[in-house]
């Protein structure tokens, strides 16, 4: 069943050239985000979360990103900030997470440092790529301490300083821009550590390993912009045959035929990976690394697959596919532009 309505789908489209312009999402575009709750999927209900599974969760990944790029791209980067509500004692999660623009902001890089001082640290740093830095009510960075260990810590928004750097040649409504702080406070409480197992609120989610469960939602991502590429790639195939050039439509058209197919089959398996190993961890309490394994190997492919098909479709759409103001060469950056998430790359 799909979550977004046909006049949501409409309003956003619309709004995806005056987006990308402007560097921007449109506040019509986050209003949507916000009622639906889509920056809270992860979120325990007693937060006013919508507490969805991953499975479930996925889909609306790939169906936000099918709509558009960088509409989807937020929206998996904002809820999975989610993820890390239950660390926190439950004062502190309510305070951060409840209010209905609640969404998080940051980077996973350990390049912060900080000190100690009564009741919590002293941080300095700057990280780059920080999906929603325009927006952010909460951002997040990691920090090394004086022993050399990695913590992660949450700077409230009067902390930050958001240098607007993001120019990337897709995804360019998703404010991914550099943050910095200097000499921030961060009290103790708005610390953690993601792998010490503590949880203040029960939900499967929390128990999923963070590294498969990004991999699958910037999966999901890529596979929503490639069935957009191929849509828009359908609607350049009409020009070709009202102009009476059967022989060019008949080969681009069976061409992306085969490319789709390639990409559902590869979507198919990755979609049932994710299932299995979502099934194991609510009826079995925990999932086998073989099963995770397999959660990662087909995210990876169903990317891998994901740009191959585009790229094999994309030499036969004409000059079309070369002017930034279209949909169709939007798509082709976006997709581009998400499958560069090093969590998607295999060096083995």
């Amino acid at each position: 069943m799909a979550f977004f309505s046909k006049e949501i789908i409409a309003s956003i489209r619309e709004q995806s050239l005056s987006s990308e312009s402007h560097s921007a999402i449109s506040s019509e575009a986050l209003s949507v985000i916000y009622r639906h709750r889509l920056f809270k999927l992860f979120v325990p209900g007693e937060l006013n979360g919508a507490a969805e599974s991953l499975p479930a969760a996925i889909r609306i990944f790939e169906e936000a990103s099918h709509i558009d790029g960088s509409f989807g791209w937020l929206i998996t980067i904002g809820s999975g900030g989610g993820y890390f509500a239950s660390i926190f004692a439950p004062e502190v999660a309510a305070e951060l997470f409840t209010p209905d623009d609640a969404v998080v902001a940051g980077s996973g890089h350990p390049i912060g440092t900080v000190h100690n001082v009564p009741g919590g640290y002293r941080a300095t740093g700057s990280w780059r790529y920080c999906s929603g830095a325009d927006f952010a009510t909460i951002f997040t960075a990691n920090c090394v301490l004086p022993d050399g260990t990695v913590r992660s810590f949450i700077f409230s928004p009067d902390q930050v300083q958001v240098t607007r750097d993001w120019d990337a040649y897709g995804l360019k409504a998703t404010s991914s821009h550099t943050i910095s702080v200097s000499d921030a406070f961060v009290p103790e409480g708005r610390t953690f550590d993601i792998a010490n197992g503590k949880r203040y609120y029960e939900h499967p989610i929390y128990d999923y390993p963070f590294i498969p469960f990004a991999e699958a939602s910037f999966a999901a991502v890529n596979i929503g912009i490639c069935r957009h590429f191929f849509e828009e790639a359908e609607s350049v195939l009409k020009l070709y045959q009202s102009a009476g050039n059967e022989q060019r439509y008949n080969f681009v058209h069976d061409l992306i035929l085969r490319q789709r197919s390639l990409l559902n089959q590869a979507v198919e398996v990755f979609y049932l990976a994710v299932e299995r190993s979502w099934t194991a961890l609510l009826n079995d309490k925990k999932m086998e690394d073989q099963m995770l394994n397999e959660v990662s190997h087909t995210a990876k492919k169903s990317v891998s697959v994901a740009l191959s098909a585009a790229q094999a479709v994309y030499p036969y759409l004409g000059l079309s596919v070369a002017m930034e103001h279209t949909a169709l060469n939007r798509c082709w950056r976006d997709l581009h532009t998400a499958s560069q998430h090093i969590l998607l790359k295999s060096f083995e």
